[in-house]
C-alpha cells in the first residue's frame, strides 16, 4: 500500500525520535532560523512576524474542526435505529411553533454546555444623579426658558408617586436643540445626551410645535425672525437660521456688553462675514413680511418684495437694536431667577401685571346691551418668599390702568403682604414696561411714600418690552369669575 506524504513524515520522524536525532535536529533548525531573522530589517521582522501569527491562527482553527467532526462522528447509542426512536419521541414533545421549538432546544443545549453561555459584562452606570434631573426639572420651567399657559383648561394630569395631579401647561418657545444647548452653555459640567434630555422633560412642558394660537408676541423678536425664515434658503453655509443662532453669529460674547453694544471691532464685521457675503444670489427675487404701523396708528403685517441684497439690508439695520433688546432681555431674565433662587421671608420677589379687563355679562341681556358691558378691573400679584409662595388678583370697578389705579391696588397688596409675611423687610418687584401704568415719575414718588409708610426696602424692575409674562399671566384664568 503506497503511503502518503504526511504519513512518510510521521513516520520519519518516529525513527528520528527512536534513535535520538529529533532534538539534534531541532536545535540546527532552530539556529538556521535565528539567523535567518537576525538578517531581516525591522519592516521585513513585521511582516514576517503577521505572517507568522496568521499561520499560527490557521493551525488553531483546522486543529479545532478536527476535534468537532471528530466528536460529532462519535455517537453513543448503540445503533441508527435507537437513535431515530429518541429523535422522534423528542420531536413529538416539542411545542408546534417554530419559534418555541429553536427557543427551547437553544436553552437545553446551552444548559449541556454545547453552547457556550453569554458573558454579561458589567460596564460602570452612567446613570445621572437625583441633582442633575432636578436641575434640567428647574431648567424647563424657568420663565425665562417657558411661558406658562394663562387658560383654565390649559392643565394636565401628570402621575407623582402614585398621585395624579393637575398642572398647568407651560409652552417652550425653542426647539428642544434649542432648548439643550441652552442647557449645555449655562451647566458645562453636566454631560447629557439630547434624547436623554428630552426624556427628562416634564409632562406638562409642551413642545414649540404643539404651541396654540400665539399673541402678544415681541415685535422685535418676530420681525427679526420673519427675516431669518425668508433668508434661510438664501445663505449659504447654514442649515436653518434661527434666532440664537442668529445672535451667537453676530457677537464675540453674547454675555459681553462691548460686543452686544457694538463697541467691539470683531463684533462690528460680523454681519458681513457671516451673512453678506455668504449670499447665494443677491439678485434673486424673493418676498418677506414684517409687522409694521400703519397711517391709522394699528399694527399690521404687510408683505414686501425685493432682491435678496434688499432683504438683508433690512436685516442689518435691525441687528443693532435687536441685540440690544436680547441682551437686556436676557440680563432682566437672569436676575430675575437669581432672585427667586434666593427667597427667604425677610427679602421676597414680587411680581405685578394688569390682565384683561373683565367684562360682565347679565342673565336675559337685550341686544341693545352688548356694546355697553360693564367691565372689571383685574390687577394681578403674585409673591416669592422661602416659606411659600402667594396669589392676589386686586379686583375693581374702575377700568381705566393708570398712576391712581396702580397706586391704590399695590396699597392692597402691600396690606397683604405684612399680614402673610410679618418679617418683610425688603421687596423686589419687576413689572412690564407699560408707561401709562408703571414706568412713569409718579410711580416712584408713590414708591418712596410706600417704602416709608409700610417701612420696608423697595427696589422696581422692568422687563424687557413685551416679555412681562409670567405666573401672573395664568392668575386671571384660574378665578371662578
Amino acid at each position: 500500500m503506497v503511503l502518503s506524504g504526511a504519513e512518510r513524515m510521521k513516520r520519519l520522524r518516529e525513527k528520528q525520535k527512536t534513535t535520538g536525532q529529533h532534538d539534534s535536529i531541532k536545535e540546527k533548525d532552530r539556529k538556521r532560523k535565528q539567523v535567518f531573522r537576525s538578517k531581516l530589517t525591522p519592516q521585513a521582522m513585521a511582516l514576517f512576524r503577521l505572517k507568522q501569527n496568521a499561520n499560527a491562527q490557521k493551525f488553531r482553527e483546522k486543529k479545532k474542526k478536527k476535534r468537532t467532526l471528530k466528536r460529532l462522528s462519535t455517537t453513543s447509542f448503540a445503533n441508527k435505529q435507537v437513535k431515530s426512536k429518541a429523535r422522534k419521541k423528542l420531536e413529538s414533545s416539542l411545542p408546534a411553533a417554530i419559534d418555541k421549538q429553536i427557543e427551547l432546544v437553544t436553552d437545553l443545549a446551552r444548559s449541556l454546555g454545547i453552547i457556550k453561555k453569554k458573558e454579561m459584562i458589567s460596564r460602570p452606570s452612567k446613570a445621572l444623579s437625583s441633582q442633575v434631573t432636578d436641575q434640567i426639572t428647574e431648567f424647563f420651567c424657568r420663565d425665562d426658558v417657558s411661558y406658562q399657559a394663562p387658560g383654565k383648561r390649559d392643565t394636565v394630569l401628570v402621575n407623582i408617586d402614585g398621585v395624579k395631579q393637575k398642572l398647568q401647561k407651560r409652552y417652550l418657545p425653542y426647539t428642544l436643540r434649542e432648548a439643550h444647548q441652552l442647557f449645555v452653555e449655562e451647566n458645562q459640567q453636566v454631560q447629557i445626551s439630547r434624547s436623554k434630555f428630552k426624556d427628562l422633560r416634564p409632562q406638562n412642558v409642551v413642545y414649540k410645535s404643539s404651541t396654540p394660537h400665539q399673541v402678544c408676541v415681541c415685535l422685535y423678536h418676530e420681525n427679526v425672525n420673519l427675516l431669518l425664515v425668508t433668508l434661510t434658503d438664501q445663505i449659504h453655509g447654514h442649515a436653518k437660521l434661527e434666532l440664537r443662532l442668529f445672535v451667537d453669529l453676530m457677537v464675540c460674547d453674547p454675555e459681553n456688553e462691548n460686543c452686544v453694544f457694538r463697541n467691539c471691532d470683531g463684533c462690528k464685521l460680523q454681519f458681513k462675514k457671516e451673512i453678506t457675503r455668504n449670499i447665494v444670489d443677491k439678485t434673486r427675487v424673493i418676498g418677506w413680511t414684517q409687522w409694521i404701523t400703519n397711517d391709522d396708528g394699528r399694527a399690521v403685517k404687510m408683505d414686501f418684495r425685493g432682491t435678496v441684497r434688499e432683504c438683508v439690508l433690512v436685516l442689518k439695520n435691525k441687528v443693532q437694536h435687536f441685540l440690544f433688546h436680547v441682551f437686556v432681555k436676557r440680563q432682566q431674565a437672569t436676575y430675575f431667577e437669581s432672585i427667586k433662587r434666593n427667597v427667604s421671608d425677610s427679602y421676597c420677589l414680587l411680581q405685578v401685571d394688569y390682565a384683561e379687563n373683565f367684562s360682565m355679562v347679565e342673565q336675559n341681556e337685550i341686544q341693545n346691551a352688548h356694546w355697553s358691558k360693564k367691565q372689571l378691573s383685574l390687577f394681578t400679584a403674585h409673591v416669592w418668599a422661602q416659606s411659600g409662595n402667594h396669589s392676589m388678583v386686586v379686583v375693581s370697578d374702575d377700568p381705566s390702568h393708570n398712576k391712581f389705579t396702580v397706586a391704590k391696588c399695590l396699597e392692597h397688596v402691600f396690606t397683604i403682604l405684612q399680614d402673610v409675611l410679618p418679617n418683610l423687610q425688603e421687596l423686589v418687584i419687576f413689572s412690564d414696561g407699560s408707561a401709562a401704568q408703571f414706568k412713569q415719575r409718579y410711580l416712584f414718588r408713590n414708591l418712596y411714600t410706600m417704602a416709608r409708610n409700610y417701612n420696608i426696602l423697595i427696589s422696581w424692575h422692568f422687563f424687557a418690552t413685551s416679555h412681562g409674562k409670567g405666573v401672573v399671566t395664568a392668575l386671571v384664568e384660574q378665578l371662578n369669575v
